[in-house]
């Protein structure tokens, strides 16, 4: 329980610098019209690319920018 209460601390702390020094990326999802197998639409997916733990998922850094403000400039990266 310690070393969870640890690493999402860390994680929060690198999650501002990502911010500012803007290791986030893009990737763009196709979505599909099932009858006709064509691309109907794009989703695009934000990822971490965190400079000693490699790309970090969605699911683990959208919660603490959620948490700490960061969502908003991160939303507003995005756009």
């Amino acid at each position: 329980m310690h070393e969870e209460a640890v690493e999402r601390l860390d994680l929060k702390a690198d999650l501002e610098r990502a911010v500012t020094n803007g290791e986030f990326f893009l990737h763009y999802q196709p979505i599909f019209d099932l009858q006709t197998g064509r691309v109907v639409h794009a989703e695009a997916l934000v990822r971490w690319r965190h400079p000693q733990r490699g790309v970090i998922a969605p699911d683990r850094f959208i919660p603490l920018a959620e948490e700490n403000g960061q969502i908003v400039p991160i939303g507003s990266w995005v756009l």
